[in-house]
């Protein structure tokens, strides 16, 4: 479909990308990756046909439709919704006015049998474009999309003018998934995404008719969707046909053969050095000496990749000692005007808890974590614990920094007392060095402001963090920082996140907030995550018969003695079958550990560049087996373990 031939574009002298080619197939599911600035939104501008590169081409059929959803748009304020994601059918309607209209002019071109032969061809085109695009009740596929991305019955048909910059999006994101392009281009689509409209556009994606490139910070969201990954940085591409975990697995390897490859030829450099240093001063073996320079410079050196990639170092400083009870609210209540918030909540945090606000965008999870900070006018009591001090990051953070200071100034205007001495240090471990710290607030990136207010939170003796959204503008490899500091962290945290992959393995309490309270579980997000999924099946489930209707046929009742026994039976047989499926999980599992090991030890050796990659492609294909074994094994275990605790 797309093919990118010598892509260069340089910003002033930064190379953002040098003589780039790759091409785009119907079929590809794209997931395109890299750190902040590294240029991926650019590429996908450049795709959408709205930038062009200073040199290189970008070749696409004439015909293609592309869906492309930016970060940042201007939205038409005066339509609604409904208007705004009906407006997808545009081009339904012009190639039904068209079609009748070429139906006519074939009558007119009886006689003209090379204009009959273009037009019948314009005809096939539109039908299949149209049969594409459905001729059915787009006012019903219009409410279906935007009910489940999230919008209410009366929102449908407000201003888009009175609704938040992340409802917008939503509508226009509607519009291009009704369009059924050919290709979809969508740049971190879930941003504004609570977790049920995330799973929902998950779900709808999985099966959606287009090929699709993808920005995304969300690992789960990218593993689920994309079957091919391509890294963006230091002006160039790398491009592998596995999803992004494997992805991350395979360069891990590739890095690794890289680096055993330096050090062998930085010894034989060494070595040839010695030799020539040895020799060159005999006249004799000056020649011998001579060969050995001219050898040398000749040499193909292996250049280790710039790990321009850097990562955070976070680290988040001992938290001072608190009472054993850090929070406590009772009675809490909060509504603006009909919408209610809270009604008569109670909560207990003790020290050293780890907690997600979760719930459904509009909830008032932002509402809450200002309650707690005192932001925000509440009835009912909210106390905080003995020697307790808070950190807040609110979802808006970046952007509350004054954009007149420094980033130097930014963060010693933040640190204690103590503390300001190391601000530099601090801020060289948020990626600030050098002139860096310099730079005024108003020039920095989102990802920048956001890690400079995270910075700006480590300078301070803090007991309980309150973080609203964090990684919002963090990218992958940020996040995996800020969630490795927070494992570590002694203090007590509350983080609100939409981001399934973040929080999972994180915290070990969740905090719904829901229908105006608050509903708390000991469980991960995932386990809430399916069961929340089980509680709608159930309740669009089919219901139960209405009353004065016809009877159910009344079964026959088996003795309780031949029921038991049948039910030993089929206990036994479903015990046999199970311990079967462990052991051949085991068994299968054991040959590709064995298999893998050969292949490591084989790219160890050395390989020439075909079996390498053939290599890498089979050791990707291992680790989606394994992993898929290894779900098995674990859900067959523990089927075998339930089984063994129910009497015979």
């Amino acid at each position: 479909m797309i093919n990118v031939s010598g892509l260069t574009l340089h910003f002033g002298e930064r190379p953002m990308f040098d003589d780039v080619s790759f091409f785009i197939g119907k079929d590809d599911r794209i997931g395109l990756v890299g750190r902040n600035g590294a240029g991926k939104s650019t590429l996908l501008k450049m795709l959408a046909g709205e930038n062009r590169p200073d040199k290189g081409s970008i070749d696409r059929p004439r015909d293609l439709t592309v869906g492309y959803l930016p970060q940042h748009m201007h939205h038409a304020l005066d339509q609604t919704p409904r208007q705004v994601a009906g407006s997808a059918f545009a081009e339904a309607e012009r190639l039904t006015t068209r079609i009748a209209e070429i139906e006519v002019e074939l009558n007119d071109a009886l006689d003209d049998e090379e204009r009959m032969m273009a037009l019948a061809t314009e005809l096939a085109h539109a039908h299949e474009r149209l049969n594409t695009l459905g001729a059915g009740d787009h006012d019903k596929q219009v409410e279906e999309t935007l009910r489940g991305i999230g919008f209410s019955e009366e929102d449908m048909d407000r201003p888009m003018g009175q609704l938040s910059g992340g409802w917008r999006m939503r509508a226009e994101l509607s519009r291009i998934l009704l369009m059924t392009p050919d290709l979809l281009l969508l740049d971190e689509p879930t941003n504004h995404l609570d977790l049920p409209a995330i799973q929902w556009l998950e779900d709808l994606l999985t099966t959606y008719p287009a090929a699709l490139v993808l920005i995304s910070h969300d690992k789960t969201f990218l593993d689920r969707l994309t079957k091919r990954t391509i890294e963006v940085g230091g002006g160039r591409i790398i491009d592998r046909k596995v999803s992004w975990t494997q992805f991350v697995e395979l360069r891990q390897e590739e890095k690794a053969q890289q680096m055993k490859a330096f050090e062998a030829q930085q010894k034989y450099i060494e070595h040839t050095t010695d030799l020539i240093n040895k020799f060159r001063a005999k006249a004799a073996k000056a020649a011998f000496a001579q060969s050995l320079i001219t050898k040398l410079d000749k040499l193909d050196r292996v250049v280790l990749e710039d790990d321009a990639f850097r990562a955070m170092i976070v680290k988040f400083p001992p938290a001072p000692h608190s009472g054993k009870l850090v929070l406590e609210m009772h009675g809490a209540k909060k509504a603006y005007g009909d919408r209610v918030i809270l009604t008569g909540a109670d909560l207990t945090v003790a020290r050293g808890e780890a907690i997600a606000l979760v719930g459904a965008n509009g909830t008032g999870k932002s509402t809450v974590m200002r309650m707690l900070v005192g932001e925000e006018a509440h009835e009912g009591q909210i106390k905080l614990g003995h020697q307790v001090t808070i950190g807040y990051y609110a979802q808006d953070m970046p952007d509350r920094l004054d954009p007149r200071l420094t980033v130097m100034e930014t963060a010693e205007m933040a640190a204690s007392d103590d503390n300001r001495p190391r601000a530099r240090g601090m801020l060289g471990a948020f990626l600030f060095s050098g002139d860096e710290v310099d730079k005024k607030v108003k020039v920095l990136s989102g990802g920048e402001r956001a890690r400079l207010a995270l910075c700006c939170m480590l300078l301070k003796p803090l007991n309980l963090l309150l973080l609203d959204e964090p990684t919002h503008h963090l990218d992958i490899q940020s996040k995996d920082v800020l969630k490795s500091a927070l494992k570590d962290y002694d203090g007590t945290f509350m983080i609100v996140s939409h981001d399934r992959d973040f929080l999972h393995g994180l915290t070990n309490r969740l905090l719904e907030v829901k229908g105006g309270s608050l509903r708390d579980h000991h469980m991960d997000i995932l386990d809430l995550i399916e069961r929340n999924k089980e509680e709608a099946a159930k309740a669009t489930a089919k219901p139960a018969r209405p009353s004065g209707g016809p009877a159910p046929a009344k079964a026959v009742q088996a003795s309780p003695m031949k029921e038991d026994r049948g039910q030993r039976k089929e206990q036994e047989k479903e015990v046999r079958r199970l311990k079967a499926q462990v052991e051949k999980c085991e068994r299968e599992m054991a040959a590709l550990e064995t298999e893998q090991a050969a292949l490591q030890k084989a790219l160890g050796n050395g390989l020439d560049t075909e079996r390498m990659q053939e290599a890498y492609a089979r050791l990707g294909e291992i680790a989606t087996r394994t992993e898929a074994l290894m779900a098995e094994w674990e859900d067959a275990g523990a089927k075998l373990e339930a089984l063994s605790k129910e009497p015979a």
